[in-house]
């Protein structure tokens, strides 16, 4: 799929995230859970899916919307640190299971390869026809990615890195405010592909996030995650 055909289809819509596996969602973490998570999002009106590399396979058999792919891959077991989709291999094996498009770490940290991160997404441009997404956390990042030639930069990680400018806690609750601000300042540096990602729940925020300049919204663990919702309604229940 090409870029233009990709814009078109996910422009001003609702991506949803449904990632499932040992490291998160993990009740969840069933690849025909997942395709029926993902049939019945699209049913319901979302514009393209983001999965793990686990949950591939028969989410392409249940849905024919843009599918973006992405693995993380963790240096110390689940309960340690990770990059997503941080090397060349882990490319390749998301293009061969057939993803439209890959999510890749666009992050400063440290790699889990030889190449820096703008090394990574030309060479990913050089040998693979595959749309590159990059998961950022501030705008400085944001903006190299997309210099170095990324198609769309997610604002995934902002706030989930220690340098980020509001760092928060994975998996809060009460659910934090998106990062909307991150927005406006990528586009007013240039960048003109933004996938907002991270804390969105409600179209009111998804709605506020295309205002701001977003080409589309990820939802994920608010639709996806019944732990999350259970626990999410009942604290705004507040029942003693």
């Amino acid at each position: 799929m090409k870029r233009e055909e990709f814009l078109r289809k996910i422009d001003k819509g609702m991506i949803v995230s449904c990632y499932a596996g040992p490291d998160l969602n993990e009740e969840m973490g069933y690849p025909e859970v997942m395709a029926a998570m993902a049939k019945s999002c699209v049913v319901g009106g979302a514009s393209a899916i983001r999965t793990n590399s686990l949950n591939i396979p028969k989410v392409m058999e249940a849905v024919d919307t843009p599918l973006i792919g992405l693995k993380k891959v963790y240096k110390d077991g689940y309960a340690g640190d990770f990059r997503i989709t941080p090397d060349l291999e882990t490319v390749k094996e998301l293009v061969d299971l057939g993803s439209d498009a890959v999510a890749i770490d666009g992050t400063k940290r440290e790699r889990y390869d030889n190449l820096t991160t703008e090394e990574f997404i030309r060479q990913i441009k050089k040998q693979f026809d595959v749309i590159v997404i990059a998961d950022i956390s501030t705008v400085e990042e944001g903006v190299n990615c997309w210099q170095a030639g990324a198609d769309f930069i997610g604002t995934t990680l902002s706030g989930y890195t220690p340098y980020s400018k509001k760092p928060i806690e994975f998996g809060a609750l009460p659910t934090p405010e998106p990062d909307y601000e991150i927005i406006r300042e990528l586009k007013a540096a240039g960048v003109k592909n933004i996938i907002a990602e991270g804390r969105y729940d409600s179209g009111a925020k998804m709605k506020k996030a295309i205002e701001a300049g977003a080409t589309a919204v990820v939802i994920g663990t608010s639709i996806t995650m019944p732990k999350k919702i259970v626990k999410t309604i009942l604290l705004d229940a507040a029942i003693d």
